[in-house]
């Protein structure tokens, strides 16, 4: 009888999950800034070559900017929904390389709700996982602020990375990625909701369009 009553419980924190995260909201405009942390046998060797520690994603609509800092090699990357690219931008010489991976489309696991809560940036999220063959992720989203998946359909390269089937485009605000040895936590430490200029979400007409092989 009592696991019953359990089944019973823990099939009402889903289908309350499941509703809060469906639930009519206004879609996310906006930024919102990280903080990297890795750790474990592993962390030693990704130091050698400075990593960077910051995070800061711009979102408008299905267009966002991604900045890496606080590393030896910062990089901004543009995804660019009309021409479906990913530009790695060098504002410096006014040029973007097409990012390119060379690999099929990555297979989407779904996330799982785990029934677990924590506050993240003053935020209450829900926790998730995603279990793949070789990595393991906990995403903690609250549908507060997410984004339509809508404006994403049909995009192979400028797809979302920060969505997942099954947070139903809910904005990840803490990331825990586990491999073999190594641990990557992405942590938000601010959010802030504002208007954005378009002009800066957008690939500058003056720059050059140059091929990019990560490859090499």
């Amino acid at each position: 009888m009592r696991r019953w009553w359990v089944f019973g419980l823990w099939s009402k924190l889903l289908w309350g999950q499941s509703s809060a995260f469906q639930a009519p909201a206004p879609y996310f405009e906006g930024v919102i800034s990280y903080k990297v942390k890795i750790s474990g046998p592993q962390a030693e060797i990704l130091r050698e070559n400075a990593p960077n520690t910051e995070m800061h994603i711009y979102i408008q609509g299905n267009r966002f900017l991604v900045n890496e800092t606080g590393g030896g090699f910062p990089v901004s990357r543009l995804y660019e929904p009309d021409s479906d690219w990913v530009y790695v931008l060098d504002p410096r010489n006014k040029r973007a390389f097409r990012y390119e991976k060379y690999r099929k489309k990555a297979q989407n696991y779904p996330a799982q709700y785990i029934g677990d809560s924590l506050q993240v940036a003053g935020v209450w999220c829900y926790g998730f996982k995603v279990k793949k063959p070789y990595e393991e992720i906990i995403y903690y989203a609250s549908p507060k602020y997410r984004v339509n998946t809508a404006l994403f359909a049909g995009k192979k390269r400028a797809q979302a990375f920060f969505l997942n089937e099954g947070l139903y485009g809910a904005i990840p605000l803490k990331i825990i990625r586990k491999r073999e040895g190594l641990t990557i936590e992405t942590t938000a430490v601010q959010v802030r909701a504002m208007r954005l200029d378009s002009a800066s979400m957008r690939l500058p007409k003056d720059y050059q369009i140059w091929g990019y092989d990560y490859r090499r």
